[in-house]
Parts: C-alpha cells; sequence; structure tokens
C-alpha cells in the first residue's frame, strides 16, 4: 500500500473547505476541524514512511514544461516531519491565543501549512515556488490581520523582504528554464552543467540571496525581529520552526547540490558571514528583556550555525546542519509555546517581571529548563548530534569556525540566566494566584519532548532518511 504524495494536499484542502462550511454551520470548533485535518495529514506521514511514497505528476502547459509535480526526493522526508508535526503539536499547545475562534486564521494556518509541506516535495520548479508564495502571503495575512502591536508595519516589513527572496528565486529559476529547457528538478539535475558559468554563478547568487531572507541570516533578517514579535504566538512559531528550514532546504537543494563547485569557492567568505551572524544574534538575544523577543533571536542563531554547517560543504557538517533544522523546530516551538502559557497566565512577556514562577508552576519550570538543556546540546537530546557534526564537519575543513563558538558560550549564558530570572527567585505578589499548566498543554508540551529525545538518541532516523552518511 504506497502512499500517494496528492494526499499532502488533498486532506488539508478538505480541512480548509471544512472549515468555510463550518462558519455557517457553526457545528464545531474551527481548532478542532484543523486539529483533524493535521492529525490525518500526521497519519498518512506516519504510513507512508511504513509503505512508502508513490510520486504524483500532471502536465498542465507542455510547451513550458509546466506540471504539478510531487516527489520525494533524498533529503525531503526529514521536513515532511517537522512541517507535518510542529505545527499540529503547537496549535494543541497553544489553547489560550485570541485568534484560535477565527475562521479566517484556521484558513490562513492551514494554507501556511499545506505548501510548506508541497514545498519540500514538489518536483517542478514553477509548482515548488507557486506553494513557497502561498506560504509567504499566509504568513503575511497571519501577521496583519491577527498580530499584536505593530502588525500591520511588521507585516509590510516581512512582506517586502520576503517578496525579495521570492523574486531572486523566481529569477533563477527563469534562467534554469531558459538554458536547460525545463522546470523539472529531474531535467534541472541531469542537464545543470551543460548551463554558462556565468549564468551558473548568477543562479547561484539569487539561491543564496533567498536563503539569507528566509533562514534568516545577518544581515538579511532585518524583518525577524518585528515580525516574530508581532505575530500571534501560533504564527510565530510557524515562522521560526518551518518557514526558515525552507531557506535551508533552498541551500542545500540549489546552492550544494546543484553548484557544489560553486559553493565551495565562495566558502571562506561565507563562513566568515555565518560566524559573525552567529555572534551578533548571540549577542542581541543576550541584550533582550523580552522573552519572545530572545527567543527570536535566538531562533536566528541556531540557523546561523545551520548556514556555517551547509556552506562549509564538509558532508558530516550539512548531515549536522539537517538534523539540526529538524531538532531546532521542535525545540523552538516548544520554547515559544511556553512562552505564551507564561504570558497568558502573568500577563507580559517581560524576564525581569516575572521571578519566582517555579514556585506557582512547576510543571511548566520542568518543561521550559529540559528544553534549555535540549537546545544548549546537553548530549542525549536532540540538539548535540547535529550541533557537533556541524562543529566537526566544518572544522576538518577550515578550523577557524571555532570563533563561532563563542555565540554558544553567550547562549548558555542568556538562556541561564532567563531560567534564573523567570522561575527562581522572589516570586511577585501579583503571581501568588497564577496556576500551572493544564493537562492539554501538558500533552503538547510531552509530544514536542518525545520527538527531542527520539532525535537525541536516534539521530540515525533523520540521518538515513536523506543517506548523507
Amino acid at each position: 500500500m504506497i502512499i500517494n504524495l496528492i494526499g499532502f494536499l488533498i486532506i488539508p484542502l478538505i480541512g480548509i473547505m471544512a472549515l468555510i462550511l463550518n462558519n455557517y454551520t457553526k457545528s464545531t470548533s474551527q481548532k478542532n476541524i484543523t486539529i483533524i485535518s493535521m492529525c490525518s495529514t500526521a497519519v498518512l506521514f506516519l504510513v507512508g514512511l511504513v509503505y512508502g511514497f508513490g510520486g504524483f505528476d500532471v502536465s498542465l502547459v507542455q510547451s513550458l514544461d509546466f506540471s504539478f509535480s510531487l516527489v520525494t526526493n533524498s533529503l525531503s522526508t526529514p521536513f515532511i516531519l517537522l512541517s507535518v508535526f510542529v505545527p499540529l503539536i503547537a496549535i494543541i499547545s497553544l489553547n489560550r491565543e485570541k485568534s484560535e475562534s477565527s475562521t479566517i486564521f484556521h484558513i490562513f494556518y492551514m494554507l501556511a501549512y499545506m505548501s510548506a509541506i508541497i514545498v519540500f516535495i514538489s518536483g517542478n520548479l514553477i509548482s515548488l515556488f507557486l506553494f513557497w508564495e502561498v506560504t509567504v502571503l499566509s504568513m503575511f495575512f497571519i501577521i496583519s490581520l491577527f498580530g499584536d502591536g505593530a502588525n500591520k508595519r511588521s507585516a509590510m516589513k516581512f512582506l517586502i523582504f520576503t517578496q525579495f527572496g521570492s523574486l531572486t528565486l523566481l529569477g533563477a529559476f527563469i534562467l534554469v528554464f531558459i538554458y536547460t529547457g525545463s522546470f523539472s528538478l529531474t531535467t534541472l539535475f541531469a542537464t545543470a552543467s551543460s548551463i554558462p558559468s556565468i549564468v551558473s554563478y548568477t543562479i547561484f547568487i539569487f539561491i543564496l540571496v533567498t536563503a539569507l531572507i528566509k533562514m534568516p541570516v545577518f544581515p538579511l533578517h532585518e524583518w525577524l525581529p518585528d515580525a516574530y514579535l508581532s505575530a500571534p504566538m501560533s504564527g510565530t512559531v510557524f515562522l521560526s520552526a518551518v518557514m526558515s528550514k525552507l531557506g535551508g532546504y533552498i541551500l542545500i537543494l540549489f546552492g550544494l547540490e546543484l553548484f557544489p563547485s560553486i559553493l565551495h569557492r565562495f566558502s571562506i567568505p561565507l563562513l566568515i558571514l555565518g560566524i559573525i551572524a552567529v555572534i551578533y544574534m548571540a549577542f542581541a538575544a543576550s541584550g533582550q528583556k523580552n522573552l519572545k523577543s530572545m527567543l527570536s533571536y535566538s531562533s536566528a542563531f541556531y540557523m546561523g550555525l545551520v548556514f556555517i554547517g551547509i556552506v562549509s560543504t564538509s558532508v558530516s557538517a550539512v548531515t549536522g546542519s539537517v538534523i539540526l533544522m529538524v531538532s531546532h523546530s521542535f525545540i523552538i516551538a516548544s520554547l515559544f509555546a511556553m512562552s505564551s502559557m507564561l504570558f497568558s497566565r502573568i500577563g507580559t512577556h517581560d524576564i525581569y517581571k516575572s521571578g519566582g514562577v517555579m514556585k506557582r508552576m512547576p510543571v511548566l519550570t520542568f518543561f521550559f529548563v529540559f528544553m534549555v538543556f535540549a537546545t544548549l546540546g546537553v548530549p542525549g537530546l536532540s540538539n548535540f548530534v547535529g550541533e557537533l557534526l556541524i562543529f566537526i564537519g566544518s572544522y576538518s575543513v577550515f578550523p577557524f569556525v571555532l570563533v563561532s563558538l563563542v555565540g554558544l558560550l553567550v547562549a548558555t549564558n542568556y538562556y541561564l540566566n532567563s531560567v534564573r530570572k523567570i522561575f527562581y527567585g522572589t516570586l511577585h505578589s501579583s503571581l501568588k494566584k497564577i496556576s500551572d499548566i493544564s493537562l492539554v498543554e501538558i500533552f503538547g508540551l510531552s509530544l514536542f519532548s518525545f520527538f527531542v529525545i527520539l532525535i537525541g538518541l536516534y539521530p540515525s532516523l533523520i540521518i538515513g532518511s536523506f543517506g548523507v552518511i
């Protein structure tokens, strides 16, 4: 029983139609429909892992070689895993969001969810670009319609930056078609050597700019602080845990696998950029008083480590980057979810106004400390293997990358400092009546923790799926 990949499009579309119909019938909550649809997609993925996935291909415009093609390549499975499960667990955990009763919110969330999955399994450049755009536009509307604070300005900045990245991606795909006569990924990899050198460099630069914006990596990260802070928490989770991985996926698939010699020539300046980005983001995170802001910069810090692993072109480091991307998705989503749980009870994200919370919220404290240990690379948890492979692999080629360890030391300081300020010390008098997290929230955080432990103990589940080592 082979699972056809078209199911990853059909099931979310059915969920979106159910949301629209439910808007008139009011028979159940919008959140329940979203969760049922996402759970069905997750079951489809798990069955596919056991029995295998079957491709799907329909030619739409033969003269342009435009087809709707879905395939799993050697890289896609880990990214399907994170894009299927992280948004699902997040929507279960975040049960106190204002937007959870809005049909429009859930439609856009489902569109973003579906489109991100399709990007990872698209076998045609046009369909990849179209669903890439749907993901971007869905998140724009989520930020602008349901965000907090200066959400309109933040949404526009997000749209301008990401649309520029979309234009460079489209430019790369158009050049590919001009010189290969096809938008098919299979044809592209078979004929890439026929592309003239100057055009190959241009395509690579376009792809690199797209990846730098989407991951995001300094200095093209300017959209990140406002967008992450203004978005509703489920939107922030999606931005940090799923959308940023689109950039890493594109950089590996097109930058590394398509033009490895070009990437190797640019390795040293790109590694220097990655080191600067890592150190800058670590210090930026350490200077934040707002927990959500700190986690936002910290998310970019870890994507900087991923960038270092990819551009080093070391097989071990690239493997570590993929593991770290999957691991980071579950960890940062969990930390953002706990930030939301804290905010819903104490009314602030200010780290300095929530001391002594452990006395009233021991269960949340346990999960938060656990995830801090995981993100700092404690052996046996998911980040450890990814970070280790990145540093071992990149050091074997370019020893100077160890300078980026400064960023890890700073990250250790600001994470442990945030734990001390939020959970320990004297309990503020205004917080004496707050309650610990609910059973539903415990269930969601337990699911996040399960994946963190599973990946930490059995990283071969990810390494084996794309066969780099």
